[in-house]
């Protein structure tokens, strides 16, 4: 064995943490890959090393508890084995990663934890965003000038997704035509703990001269026409047996602000230069108690793409070339809120 293996050891057992967290619970994820340390309120305090050698990375946390975790291994595609060593003020644990597996450790907010990510390549992807093409299947959605709402989004969903390949984890609630309720949308999000989730839609009115985009954050507090809005997406939801009031807000009012705040700054910046590139009326950002983005707990979204009753909006959106400008514009400013 080589020496770097016990030096590393010897390294982080006399390393000195400056205040308390406390590991939780050990989660293990099967997509994306993840071992996820859940913490208390507290910003965890970390550190890691890798021994290339012997495969083992070595990861220490400040921990003021003494627990023994489970540690039984789901992941033997990228884990041989992974052990538990209780040191004074801190927890380390040795992962025997196999053969050509590689890792990446960060800290995440919202809630506090360390998260060890597990890829085949060495691009391992830190980020999982959730894409979700709202309506489909039995419901259509809004319609006009012969279009579904259904079908025009995800369409766009795609070629999001294609974009953003590359650089994240990307899922989608829905990649057929296929009826998935509010709620399951929402369970989609958290179950994978994205970092952000993204509703695509079709606005309507009864009046064909509305037209333009619009972007929408989950808020308690709206205007009367971001109520009107909501309404009418929620709408849709309880036509088909949704009981949408009992998709609750599951974050406390800290992440609740937090995720605003985020969501708000996204937002903004897309929706002034989407619209301003498709000529396009900026119809700007509003807050509104959509039921998809109340039951999520990270920042997200629901972009309004435009009125598919409107001539003009609605012979833009079914352009194909104008679908991937749509998804190509929308990942540049992902890419931006996140590095």
């Amino acid at each position: 064995m080589k020496k770097k293996y016990l030096s590393f050891i010897i390294f982080f057992i006399f390393f000195s943490f400056s205040f308390s967290s406390t590991i939780k619970n050990i989660r293990f994820n099967k997509y994306p890959s993840q071992i996820v340390f859940d913490m208390d309120e507290q910003s965890p305090k970390y550190n890691s090393d890798y021994d290339e050698y012997n495969r083992l990375l070595f990861l220490e946390i400040k921990n003021n508890g003494n627990s023994k975790f489970n540690l039984n291994n789901p992941l033997s595609k990228y884990i041989e084995n992974i052990k538990q060593v209780n040191y004074n003020n801190s927890t380390g644990f040795f992962v025997n990663l196999k053969k050509n597996i590689f890792y990446k450790v960060s800290m995440r907010k919202n809630p506090y934890r360390v998260v060890v990510d597990l890829s085949k390549s060495r691009h391992n992807k830190q980020y999982t965003i959730v894409i979700d093409p709202g309506h489909g299947g039995k419901d259509p959605g809004a319609m006009g000038n012969g279009l579904k709402e259904k079908d025009l989004v995800l369409s766009i969903g795609k070629y999001l997704k294609k974009e953003l390949d590359k650089d994240f984890n990307v899922v989608m609630t829905r990649d057929t035509d296929e009826f998935i309720t509010l709620q399951n949308r929402s369970k989609v999000a958290n179950g994978l703990e994205a970092n952000l989730f993204i509703s695509l839609h079709i606005n309507s009115s009864e009046s064909t001269k509305m037209n333009g985009m619009e972007i929408f954050y989950f808020s308690k507090k709206s205007s009367s026409y971001a109520r009107k809005i909501a309404k009418f997406e929620n709408s849709f939801a309880e036509k088909y047996g949704e009981d949408t009031k009992k998709i609750v807000q599951i974050v406390t009012d800290i992440s609740y602000d937090n995720n605003q705040a985020e969501s708000m700054k996204l937002a903004e910046k897309l929706n002034d230069d989407l619209s301003k590139k498709m000529k396009m009326k900026n119809r700007k950002i509003h807050g509104a108690n959509f039921a998809v983005l109340r039951g999520i707990n990270c920042p997200g979204i629901l972009i309004e793409t435009g009125f598919i009753r409107n001539k003009s909006d609605s012979r833009k959106l079914k352009n194909k070339t104008n679908q991937k400008f749509i998804a190509k514009e929308i990942s540049k400013y992902v890419r931006e809120y996140f590095y």
